[in-house]
């Protein structure tokens, strides 16, 4: 068995047949003799003119603004899309460039293997009459020859060599000789 909630009793009892004629807003309230009808208010006060108002097309400009954004971001999409595409084409170009600077590379190196090889350099050698050396030593130099050899070499004079002086006072010499040339 179910339980029914008792019907609501806040209806009026009497309701006037010209209200019914009228909207909801244009009925009047019930007068105080009307036991469910007491409002409280007093007949000697004008009451309020009310009106419908008419919608107004709010509505479409939602649907105009909602239009113009969803424009905006197709918009957007599209440059997007243009930007990724301009890219990839100037990434292209680089990834050939750099392909083919590689390869260019790798010929260059090969060019520079085959000029330094000993079999090449003892055919050159023996073109301009030198002949192949017997053994492969190493000799140790004397310092101070190296320093001699290279002070001749560079046109400084051979008392340089024979000096201890700083780098400072090395300068300076270097420069007098030189006389400001770079």
């Amino acid at each position: 068995m179910s339980a029914v909630a008792p019907l609501r009793n806040d209806v009026p009892a009497k309701i006037r047949p010209s209200d019914l004629r009228r909207t909801p807003l244009e009925r009047r309230a019930l007068g105080a003799g009307h036991p469910a009808g007491k409002t409280g208010e007093s007949h000697d006060q004008p009451r309020p003119h009310l009106e419908v108002v008419q919608h107004r097309g709010r509505t479409v400009s939602i649907v105009a603004v909602c239009c113009l954004m969803l424009f905006g971001l197709l918009l957007g999409a599209v440059a997007f899309q243009t930007k990724l595409a301009q890219n990839q084409l100037a990434l292209d170009k680089v990834e050939r460039e750099v392909t083919a600077a590689r390869s260019r590379y790798d010929v260059l190196r090969r060019a520079r293997a085959e000029l330094r090889s000993p079999n090449r350099l003892s055919v050159e050698a023996a073109a301009l009459g030198m002949s192949p050396a017997k053994s492969g030593e190493f000799m140790t130099i004397d310092p101070s020859a190296i320093a001699a050899v290279t002070a001749a070499a560079s046109g400084l004079p051979n008392d340089v060599s024979d000096q201890k002086t700083s780098n400072f006072d090395q300068f300076g010499t270097v420069k007098a000789v030189t006389a400001d040339t770079p």
